[in-house]
């Protein structure tokens, strides 16, 4: 709040000055009440009267008092005096009274603790945050002032990227079981004959070709995640279902996608990538004799073992640390030494095929293929759900999430070939010449 003002009274000697402000300061309550009541009536006359009242009826009042009535009411009539002489002269400057003064001093101090307006506020901090630094022992630095600002957000570590679901084929199953057929066999014994005959122009006949099918299926695998929660901190918290909500679809997804990469029937119910794709064989093909092999070359070699069997790859998936000494790879001077096949930046490509980095695959080893050739197959989309009625949850007052759904990875016998994963020291090895 703002200090008291001091209110300059004309024709007051000091004792008479200091002794109504003393008096004042004891009939406060008494007067200031009083005073609040005339504010709205605005009549200066009924202010002086209840001032002459107040005065004359305590007898215990400071010595002199009584004698300030005659000073205030000479100076109303003066005050008066000059304020018809403007408006005669039509003069712009207002002259306030004693009573207006008075009144306005003690209006502003009830206005100020009863109507708290934004500039009295901002005085009434500031002298707050004055007495709490000079006046409070109390006061330490550990104790919440100002108020605590709280950072929105978890803070929690990082969880890597899922990457199959956006690079393999997807689709949707109205069915428990995915049934599709597939050429088992096949024979060629075609040959140029003799017009009306079977024998061969050169020699021999021509026998009969075999086509062989078959019929396989996949069935539909059940994925699930859950966690208990406490009714309490689902009241009390109010964001914590959909952070429980977003850290079991991470789950969910993280476990999907390593499913994906290199599951096995016996544990997941299909095989993954890494268990269907084909071991890099180099056929007897290596680089130049003095030729020493480096990672580029490795990853070379597969893509072309991939094409040889007529497919076309489209990702290369690496360990983040393999991709790094990729870029870093230096001659035996110790320049760097990217070959002009590889595309950096935020798109790292290999002789035009895209690079994906992802801890998913184990340090020191690669995957390349194309990845159209493996299908995952969707009957029930991540379903969450939440059960207050699991076991003993509703006495313990604990609520049970879930979240669950079907599907299985398809990879036909023929598109195996369309994928091979090695290590690099043993490509390295393979394609070193002897």
């Amino acid at each position: 709040m703002e200090k008291n003002k001091t209110l300059t009274l004309s024709g007051f000697t000091d004792e008479q000055a200091k002794s109504f402000s003393e008096w004042m300061e004891k009939q406060s309550d008494t007067i200031q009440e009083k005073v609040k009541g005339l504010i709205e009536a605005s009549k200066e006359d009924e202010l002086l009267t209840e001032l002459k009242t107040a005065l004359k009826g305590d007898g215990k009042e400071v010595k002199g008092i009584a004698d300030l009535i005659p000073v205030m009411q000479d100076q109303l009539n003066k005050q008066d005096i000059e304020l018809q002489k403007l408006q005669k002269t039509g003069g712009e400057k207002s002259i306030k009274t004693f009573a207006q003064e008075l009144k306005e001093g003690l209006t502003k101090e009830a206005e100020s603790l009863k109507g708290m307006t934004s500039g009295k506020v901002k005085e009434l901090q500031l002298e707050m945050k004055s007495f709490l630094e000079s006046a409070n022992a109390s006061i330490t630095t550990g104790s919440l002032i100002p108020w605590p600002q709280y950072e929105a957000g978890i803070s929690k570590a990082p969880d890597r990227m899922p990457f199959l679901m956006d690079i393999i084929t997807t689709g949707v199953a109205n069915s428990l079981t995915i049934y599709y057929t597939q050429r088992k066999t096949r024979t060629d014994n075609s040959g140029f004959v003799t017009e009306g005959t079977t024998t061969t122009l050169a020699a021999g006949t021509v026998t009969q070709s075999v086509l062989g099918y078959e019929t396989k299926s996949a069935t539909m695998q059940n994925l699930l995640s859950f966690i208990k929660v406490s009714n309490n901190s689902v009241d009390d918290v109010d964001w914590l279902i959909s952070e429980v909500q977003t850290e079991l679809l991470t789950l969910l997804a993280l476990k999907l996608d390593a499913a994906l990469l290199s599951g096995a029937t016996a544990t997941e119910g299909f095989d993954g990538i890494l268990t269907s794709a084909t071991a890099f064989s180099a056929g007897g093909d290596t680089l130049a004799a003095g030729v020493t092999p480096n990672k580029f070359d490795a990853i070379a070699f597969a893509a072309s073992q991939v094409m040889q069997e007529h497919f076309v790859p489209n990702y290369i998936v690496l360990h983040p640390a393999d991709l790094r000494d990729l870029k870093l790879t230096r001659d035996d001077r110790g320049a760097y030494m990217l070959p002009p096949t590889m595309a950096n930046g935020n798109n790292v490509s290999i002789d035009g095929i895209r690079v994906i980095a992802n801890t998913g695959m184990t340090k020191g080893s690669y995957l390349v293929g194309d990845f159209s050739r493996a299908k995952f197959w969707m009957r029930k989309g991540m379903d969450l759900k939440i059960h207050d009625q699991n076991e003993d949850d509703a006495i313990n007052q604990l609520k049970t999430v879930t979240l669950y759904m079907r599907g299985t990875l398809v990879i036909k016998a023929a598109d195996k070939k369309a994928f091979v994963t090695d290590t690099f020291a043993d490509t390295i090895t393979e394609i070193t010449a002897a």
